[in-house]
């Protein structure tokens, strides 16, 4: 028995197999209910098998749930102008496991959500105590900030009109597809602002690791401040996020935080792709790859993140808990009505 299986089998009592995980899967792609153990299986499943359990059981969701026409969403971002560019961005993602859009969003909306993100409520990451109830919310504080993370509250991050339009954007909403095979759920809608810190900070993921979120997912990260190597540039290692991409090694340490010199023994620097790029710029990534923000130096970095996932199966969604307005607002009202298995975690 592999040290990975040991691993998996310890977490569940020694239960998990391939057909214990595809049963699970085949429950929820039918009922839509979970079950307790749920999040549990995906993450052993996917260390079991190196990911190939999960790449199957995404095959078999794809057959099942089908696709969606977007020809009624709005091209709010005009990401496809140029021809064979969404093929060519797609081509990179299966390939590397990310891709740097060539389309960059208008200045005006940067500016737009830059000053609107400054006064909104934030929750606080950091590696030290806080002395801030979860439900406590604060304003970014750029000269003196008081944690690594500021993450601005969802609520008030969807009750912007140039979000959700962004969030639900054709092009989007196609790519997102096109990779995941299936009609794409929205699962996560984030923004949060970092800083500068004498160390990597664990809690604000500035140490290499891999996401295990569903079964297949796929982020948006949004720039809204240059990225540099100075300023918090993401780094990516390219084909990690493919079956068997993750050395078994360090697959043998679990959900885990790595340091650089651990990532380094497998794959050396010259392999790790820096994501630096302009404010405006639209990075697409499968976080199932090796990943992780580089140290601010200097200033501080605002991103806006959306995923859009396959499935809901595993963990209950955060955006099904947290407690959301009735958004008056023709075009989302539209696309909740023609498209109501995109707003499978917003439903109310």
């Amino acid at each position: 028995m592999s040290l990975i299986t040991q691993l998996a089998d310890r977490a569940t009592g020694g239960r998990i197999t391939k057909r214990d995980f595809e049963n699970r899967l085949e429950r929820y792609t039918a009922t839509g209910k979970s079950a307790p153990g749920d999040a549990e299986s995906l993450n052993d499943a996917f260390l079991k098998s190196a990911g190939a359990w999960l790449t199957q059981g995404s095959r078999n969701i794809a057959t099942h749930n089908g696709r969606s026409d977007f020809s009624d969403a709005q091209d709010f971002l005009h990401l496809w102008q140029e021809p064979g560019s969404m093929e060519r961005a797609l081509s990179q993602l299966n390939n590397d496991g990310y891709a740097i859009l060539d389309t960059k969003f208008d200045p005006e909306i940067v500016q737009e959500l830059s000053t609107y993100f400054a006064s909104a409520p934030c929750t606080l990451t950091s590696d030290q105590e806080l002395n801030m109830a979860p439900e406590d919310r604060v304003v970014v504080d750029f000269e003196n900030p008081l944690a690594v993370k500021y993450s601005v509250d969802t609520n008030t991050l969807l009750m912007n009109a140039t979000v959700r339009k962004m969030l639900l954007d054709r092009g989007l909403l196609q790519i997102a597809q096109e990779y995941l095979g299936s009609t794409p759920i929205v699962d996560i809608v984030t923004a949060w602002y970092s800083f500068p810190s004498a160390n990597p900070s664990h809690e604000a993921a500035q140490l290499f690791h891999f996401d295990l979120d569903r079964v297949r997912w796929l982020k948006v990260f949004l720039l809204l401040t240059d990225q540099t190597i100075d300023t918090g540039a993401h780094v990516y290692i390219p084909g990690t996020q493919r079956d068997g991409g993750i050395s078994s090694d360090l697959l043998a340490k679990g959900y885990a935080r790595l340091e650089d010199p651990e990532v380094e023994a497998f794959y050396p620097k010259d392999a790790w792709k820096s994501m630096v790029a302009p404010a405006g710029s639209i990075l697409l990534e499968d976080t199932r790859g090796l990943h992780k923000g580089i140290p601010l130096q200097r200033d501080h970095r605002l991103m806006l993140q959306f995923e859009y996932a396959q499935t809901l199966f595993g963990h209950v969604p955060f955006l099904a808990t947290v407690s959301l307005d009735d958004y008056q607002d023709e075009y989302w009202n539209t696309m909740k009505h023609n498209h109501p298995e995109v707003f499978a975690a917003l439903r109310r």
